[in-house]
């Protein structure tokens, strides 16, 4: 059942900022955050398509518009752990929920923010290569 959301290719006729490239490689885990700004339960997803700015997922959490959470990204190479991301986007598709998350690292300190956006990165150049498979 994911695995025909995972192959739907973006449209063609959709404008985008940046290139965006399979997440599928990437492990995902989401929590999201209570009244007080505190993390809750960590929950698995599955990536879609990245990008610097984003990243789409699916996930069985009933995500809305608007809401914060913090995200860990990890590949074979890289770990990224309690990215501020925010939800832009969240449509119901069967049983699961795909939804466009856009990167808050502006929240973060400035040597932090940076840090992060070398190891997105170096995720996103991971993405960009062929699999050796």
């Amino acid at each position: 059942m994911i695995r025909k959301h995972r192959e739907k290719n973006v449209q063609n006729n959709e404008r985008r900022f940046r290139q965006r490239y399979d997440a599928s490689p990437l492990k995902l885990e989401i929590r999201r955050l209570n009244w007080f700004g505190r993390p809750k339960k960590a929950h698995h997803a599955i990536g879609r398509d990245f990008a610097l700015g984003g990243i789409a997922i699916i996930t069985p959490l009933k995500l809305k518009p608007g809401q914060r959470l913090l995200l860990t990204l990890e590949n074979m190479h890289h770990r990224l752990q309690s990215v501020p991301a925010v939800v832009v986007r969240s449509e119901m598709i069967e049983a699961d929920y795909l939804c466009a998350l856009k990167f808050a690292i502006g929240e973060l300190p400035e040597p932090a923010s940076r840090g992060v956006y070398t190891i997105l990165k170096r995720l996103e150049t991971t993405l960009k290569e062929p699999s050796a498979a």
